[in-house]
């Protein structure tokens, strides 16, 4: 049977909408919805902001940098979007464990929990890419910024791998969690190599 909707909670609090201050504090707060998935989506779109940020350095009548600058603001927003859609997204989780529902709701509830912050991981990569592409055009004097963006995307991406980790914990199905936990961990061995290789390669520029 189908869960009745509650009304009232369809008015959703916009969290990416709220102050730094406010979304630290929320963080601290164990009642509060916001937990580390809502964490690694704000660290993945501070990355973002500091590519423009290091991109704002570069000669901007650059095609490939303003091309570069426009998909780099449209993942920031994307990010921060993200916020919400993940406190969102592991909702019904938290009613169930709440409710006591049958252990394979909760187990279902922990696969759709999944859904957001792979979505995270999975940008960051492309968010990676994208520097990738202007790494030459960097200016010295913003390869610290860039070199840190690259930092926040991947603090981003072994969040969400330590969550995923968590989440397998609580499923019975062998297979499903065994995916669960292996999935981000491949993800980031793949991108390893150019996410360490523009990190070494801005690193190499500060002098």
């Amino acid at each position: 049977m189908a869960e009745k909707i509650n009304v009232t909670a369809l008015k959703a609090e916009l969290y990416s909408q709220k102050s730094v201050s406010v979304c630290n504090q929320l963080l601290a707060d164990k009642k509060s919805p916001f937990g580390i998935g809502s964490a690694a989506a704000e660290a993945a779109a501070t990355s973002a902001a500091m590519i423009l940020l290091a991109l704002g350095g570069s000669d901007g009548s650059d095609p490939e940098v303003k091309k570069a600058a426009t998909d780099a603001e449209t993942l920031r927003t994307y990010f921060l979007r993200l916020i919400d859609e993940e406190i969102k997204c592991k909702a019904p989780l938290e009613k169930r464990l709440v409710d006591g529902a049958p252990a394979e709701e909760i187990e279902a509830g922990y696969r759709t929990a999944c859904v957001i912050i792979d979505e995270i991981l999975y940008t960051c990569i492309m968010l990676a890419e994208l520097l990738d592409r202007v790494s030459d055009k960097i200016s010295p004097s913003a390869a610290d910024t860039a070199a840190a963006s690259v930092y926040f995307a991947k603090t981003a991406m072994h969040t969400v791998r330590l969550m995923k980790a968590y989440y397998s914990t609580k499923m019975n199905e062998e297979v499903f969690a065994r995916t669960t936990r292996r999935e981000p961990e491949l993800a980031i061995e793949g991108s390893e190599e150019l996410m360490n290789g523009l990190i070494a390669k801005f690193e190499a520029m500060i002098k």
